[in-house]
């Protein structure tokens, strides 16, 4: 046997080792590449979720900044229903302070109906509600979601920072 046909023998197979091993390199590769689309993806839906609660709660400020006579009357949590939906999916006196003159409570019962639909529809579960902050003297607007009671976003020690959290907490001077 001549040393051709030994080193032949020897690198039989090697080829299709070769091909394997780059194989399972690639499939390691995709599988990293796929947990990072996941996590892009979760990531950007909550990147979102806080998008709209910040937009929601921005403008809750604004309408108690807008009403300062109902300041108080905005601070009630016992004023912030779960849900403002009617039965055509919106308030049922969603056009009242927009087409007639209201007093400055009309209003204010008017605008909390109007953030409470907005964050209802807009984030999954939302609620949305202000209150005093127990940690301080100002006030906040909480907006949460995923069913999350806007309660359980403040503490007496602060704001809920836990990573399961889906609470957006504003402070608002009074």
């Amino acid at each position: 046997m001549s040393l051709l046909q030994t080193d032949r023998r020897r690198q039989a197979g090697v080829g299709l080792l070769e091909v394997l091993i780059a194989l399972l390199i690639i499939a390691i590769g995709a599988l990293g590449y796929a947990g990072l689309q996941l996590t892009a993806l979760r990531n950007s839906g909550d990147a979102a979720d806080r998008a709209h609660a910040a937009m929601i709660a921005q403008d809750a400020i604004e309408r108690i900044k807008s009403n300062p006579a109902m300041s108080d009357y905005y601070a009630d949590p016992d004023n912030w229903p779960a849900s403002a939906n009617g039965s055509a999916g919106s308030p049922e006196d969603w056009k009242v302070c927009r087409d007639a003159v209201c007093t400055a409570e009309e209003m204010a019962d008017w605008d909390i109906k109007q953030l409470v639909w907005a964050a209802s529809t807009s984030l999954l579960g939302g609620r949305v509600m202000a209150t005093d902050c127990d940690f301080g003297s100002l006030g906040c607007v909480v907006v949460s979601w995923d069913e999350q009671a806007p309660a359980l976003c403040l503490s007496d020690d602060g704001i809920n920072t836990a990573d399961d959290s889906q609470c957006l907490v504003m402070e608002i001077q009074r």
